[in-house]
């Protein structure tokens, strides 16, 4: 008989067969406790406990040096400028143009000299332009910038407002903090997916579970590629509902009730309130942590596990368990036919035989 698809019977005896395709988990307060705490493989695996290391400079950065002296002396004379303003009275100060750090790491100051730049930090750089100048001019200070810089960065791209590398602070600069140095994004945040390429390791995350979650943004390191890509979160209903439909989250969370108000809800004349399905891949872990029994072998080689829960609609408990069952992107939403829907199609389906069969034999004594 025509069918949408797989009565609830027919799914159980799947799932209670010698080598089960899938694992069948009825879904009640248990099972929320654990999907609840199962932790979404983010970039906290990838966190550092602090800052990462002083930021140090590097060959093809571009420096910018600052003198100052007490004194005429080196820089020249006291001028008026600066012998009127508060705190630089007797001082003068020289700015060198900004320059690259050249391959052999170092830059160019004047009356100093060669200076060594690359691998060290701009404290230490200034400290050893001090040295170079001590008995050349009086009581001389310097400042160090890095203006631009090469590796001490990341690169961020996709679907933001000013793609490009973005500098690292010498504090530490998180994840958030580097995308809105980039401008922020081109689209809403819940269809924004944040990808972290760092060493080989790639991670992604919702940008609003980013947003969300403290221990998701973390500290960037030198290196690392970001990309943003606008991916929508969507789920299919299928089966005996008013609509079979692709679904669009109108929001970043939505439960398995709002994914059936989206489908039009259940067919009242064909629905199987007992059999309402979510089908979907879980980890290995989670799968592990829904059943009490050891997972099969066969199950667990995979990096996912493919896990059908079942909802009983049947009751006022099992409404409010789909209004806390939270859906996922890419989660396939089903509700079984009822049997009771197969045995009236057979029942049609002989009427209309056995009338066929009176017809032809009326016809027949009526010649």
């Amino acid at each position: 008989m025509p069918i949408t698809g797989p009565l609830s019977k027919q799914i159980s005896e799947e799932a209670g067969s010698e080598a089960p395709p899938f694992l069948l988990v009825p879904v009640d307060r248990i099972t929320l406790t654990a999907l609840s705490r199962a932790a979404p493989d983010g970039f906290s695996p990838l966190a550092t406990p602090a800052p990462p290391p002083v930021v140090t400079v590097h060959v093809g950065d571009a420096v910018s040096v600052t003198l100052w002296e007490f004194g005429s002396g080196l820089l020249g004379p006291v001028n008026a400028a600066t012998a009127t303003q508060p705190g630089l009275v007797g001082a003068q100060s020289a700015t060198v143009p900004v320059q690259t750090v050249d391959q052999s790491g170092t830059i160019m100051v004047p009356f100093a000299g060669e200076i060594r730049a690359a691998g060290l930090t701009t404290r230490q750089v200034q400290q050893a332009i001090i040295a170079a100048l001590r008995g050349k001019a009086s009581q001389t200070q310097a400042l160090v910038q890095v203006v631009q810089t090469t590796d001490n960065a990341v690169t961020i791209g996709g679907d933001v407002n000013r793609p490009g590398r973005v500098p690292l602070f010498g504090a530490g600069t998180r994840l958030l903090d580097a995308l809105s140095q980039a401008g922020g994004t081109t689209g809403k945040a819940r269809d924004m997916i944040v990808q972290l390429t760092r060493g080989g390791v790639v991670r992604s995350v919702r940008l609003v579970d980013l947003q969300a979650n403290p221990n998701e943004n973390i500290y960037l390191v030198p290196g690392d590629l970001v990309t943003l890509s606008q991916e929508p979160q969507t789920l299919v209903v299928l089966g005996a509902t008013n609509r079979n439909q692709e679904v669009t989250f109108a929001k970043s969370k939505v439960n398995l009730a709002e994914a059936l108000g989206n489908g039009g809800g259940l067919n009242d004349s064909l629905a199987d309130p007992f059999g309402v399905y979510v089908l979907r891949y879980e980890p290995v872990d989670v799968a592990k942590s829904l059943r009490t029994d050891p997972l099969p072998d066969y199950l667990a080689a995979n990096a996912t596990v493919p896990v059908v829960y079942q909802v009983n609609l049947k009751s006022a408990d099992g409404l409010l368990l789909a209004q806390n069952f939270a859906m996922r992107d890419r989660d396939v939403v089903y509700v079984a036919t009822s049997q009771s829907v197969q045995v009236s199609k057979l029942a049609q389906l002989f009427n209309e035989i056995t009338s066929i069969g009176k017809s032809r034999t009326t016809q027949r004594f009526t010649y």
